[in-house]
């Protein structure tokens, strides 16, 4: 076979590359590889748990891209030949390509820990049919021991606390969410899952799996406590799949992804990676980021997308911004940039802005929820550097103009008069917008 552009892997990063692929090159031919005939939205897959009755739920269409004229193969690739320009199948065949964009994902972290092999043990892998194998053995589960806080983990906590068993997360650093907020933004949050059951111990690192017959029977702490586990999660982060990269000589970073440039070319032509299995840079100091988000992904596949035949240098990525957002039903959460720990240890010198309110107008309306609004500025330049906001359900797209602001470096001034469209049961009063109102705190200090 014989296509313009192949991306292997289809999932976010991966099919979002064929699409924009698509759409820019409409006389080009465009083929997705990708090992199941079904998807999962990765994002959703904590809620298979709970919320959503069945795994299949969860799935995402490929009708859209086929409909746009983007063809599906389902099968695995084992090699690229970059000389030759050709993919050898696991069934032998051959596909032959013009532009090839590598979308290989990620793998769950598993530690070198004594008992992570035992019966129970599962991590949360992006796979359809593993992710269905799983679902009965969490169901049964009477003691689930959560090890990770990060968005995975507090996600699944969440979910499970829904059925009947007991829920303990556990996380080596001091709060929930360390990388995303800072530790006097999540108190709310942690509330919230302990009032749904969810037990949490911070600064706390286990130091093996116990078992018995093969099964886990519960989780050693450092410490010397023994937690009572049937079912054990390890939501400890994931890893680039980058196999067949390395197998072809494309160059590697430090922290295990791909190294691309701005326009996410690899170091062999005609060939980008875009996604989980990119090495990906932090957006203020361009330093190498383990942080994987469909986010992420998705801009860069937009970008790989758009650059295959031409450059332009508006389309070109700038790194990450960490943009992130999630509802645990009570309450929900977005965040972007930098938090004020990574700004300290960066040695920027910043100014907080804050703001504590609710997301309607009147505040007696149904479904009022309270809104707090956490901004990080460069004090020298007022440029916006993080935010973070907790409350009710307006925050993620809330989160997305401040991720906007963060990409095209404006400052608290510019925030602070920048024109919001406002409505009673949508969104906070035009005239104390937490946006605005956070942004005129940062502004009062920095005139001090």
């Amino acid at each position: 076979m014989n296509y313009d552009i192949v991306i292997i892997g289809g999932n976010p990063a991966g099919g979002t590359a064929a699409l924009s692929a698509k759409m820019l090159n409409k006389d080009k031919s465009v083929l997705v590889i990708r090992k199941e005939p079904e998807s999962l939205i990765p994002c959703g897959i904590p809620y298979t748990f709970g919320t959503l009755k069945r795994v299949e739920d969860n799935i995402k269409s490929i009708e859209p891209a086929k409909k746009m004229g983007v063809d599906f193969l389902i099968d695995e690739v084992t090699k690229i030949d970059s000389d030759k320009k050709c993919l050898t199948l696991k069934n032998s065949s051959e596909v032959y390509y013009e532009k090839l964009i590598v979308a290989t994902g990620s793998t769950p972290f598993v530690p070198t820990i004594e008992g992570a092999d035992l019966d129970g043990v599962v991590t949360i892998r992006k796979e359809l049919e593993y992710i269905k194998s799983i679902q009965p053995i969490l169901e049964k589960g009477k003691d689930i021991v959560i090890i990770g806080a990060g968005f995975i983990g507090v996600e699944m906590g969440d979910e499970l606390s829904k059925l009947d068993g007991k829920v303990t997360l556990i996380e080596a650093m001091d709060s929930i969410l360390p990388l995303a907020f800072d530790k006097d933004m999540i108190t709310p949050v942690s509330e919230v899952l302990t009032n749904h059951g969810v037990d949490i111990h911070t600064n706390t690192m286990v130091d093996k799996i116990l078992g018995e017959n093969g099964n886990v029977s519960g989780v050693k702490l450092k410490s010397g406590e023994v937690i009572k586990a049937d079912r054990v999660i390890l939501a400890i982060g994931y890893r680039p799949n980058i196999a067949l990269a390395k197998d072809c000589g494309l160059n590697i970073g430090i922290y295990g992804g791909i190294v691309t440039d701005e326009y996410l070319r690899t170091s062999i032509k005609d060939i980008s990676a875009v996604g989980d299995c990119v090495e990906h840079k932090d957006f203020f100091t361009q330093k190498q980021s383990r942080l994987m988000l469909a986010s992420t992904g998705a801009s860069e596949a937009r970008i790989a997308g758009m650059n295959l035949y031409n450059l332009n240098v508006i389309r070109q990525t700038k790194g990450s911004i960490a943009i992130f957002s999630t509802s645990l039903g009570d309450i929900s959460m977005g965040a972007a940039g930098l938090t004020e720990m990574q700004a300290n240890a960066e040695s920027f010198h910043i100014i907080i802005g804050q703001n504590v309110g609710v997301n309607h107008h009147p505040a007696l309306l149904p479904n009022t929820s309270k809104q707090i609004v956490k901004l990080i500025f460069s004090k020298g330049s007022g440029i916006i550097l993080g935010a973070q906001i907790i409350g009710g359900h307006s925050t993620g797209e809330m989160i997305n103009i401040l991720g906007l602001a963060i990409q095209k470096n404006m400052t608290a001034s510019e925030l602070a008069i920048m024109q919001y469209g406002t409505q009673p049961t949508l969104t906070a009063g035009p005239g104390n917008y937490p946006i605005v109102m956070a942004a005129m705190s940062a502004m009062q200090k920095m005139n001090k």
